[in-house]
């Protein structure tokens, strides 16, 4: 096991096997800690791989043991899901900047991807907000949709005003 991870005040450090952890396109360097931090789903994807262990007190935790102790969100899991199906897809995907995002680049392009799942609300006005922040962040937005039974359905979306669908309907 290369990669050994300490949770420390809540945040999952990288104490051995940094280049690992780089060389996988995971986490963010944090200058102050001199390491790079880790989200939830990725330590907990290290941990699935078999690629490495998380400490916590001393004491080295299980995948479950991990989402028990640690999850503050039901978006954990499901991000969990998604970033497993994109690497399994050879995707060098990461965890986002919320706890329902993750950060993929592919073929040059960039994608910020919102992670649900299957009959979660999601009003039209948090939708259309989410999409136009990760358009100004000059990601082209995605919804990663889990079913029950943990397959993930990709949905590109586009930003349309109602005068451009009306004009588009019209021509």
């Amino acid at each position: 096991m290369g990669v050994k991870i300490l949770v420390k005040d809540s945040k999952f450090m990288v104490i051995e096997g940094i280049d690992e952890v780089r060389t996988l396109n995971l986490g963010n360097y944090i200058k102050s800690l001199n390491t790079v931090v880790l989200d939830l789903s990725e330590a907990a994807y290290i941990t699935y791989k078999g690629l490495g262990k998380v400490i916590f007190n001393d004491k080295e935790l299980t995948f479950g043991e991990l989402f028990t102790k640690f999850s503050r969100s039901h978006n954990d899991w499901v991000k969990f899901v998604v970033l497993c199906d994109l690497r399994n897809r050879g995707r060098k995907a990461k965890a986002g900047f919320s706890d329902n995002s993750i950060v993929l680049e592919h073929s040059g392009n960039k994608y910020l991807i919102y992670v649900t799942e299957e009959n979660a609300p999601i009003t039209p006005n948090d939708l259309v907000n989410w999409v136009s922040s990760a358009l100004s962040k000059g990601y082209e937005p995605v919804i990663a949709v889990v079913d029950a039974h943990g397959d993930v359905t990709y949905y590109k979306l586009l930003n349309v005003r109602a005068n451009e669908l009306k004009e588009a309907m019209i021509e």
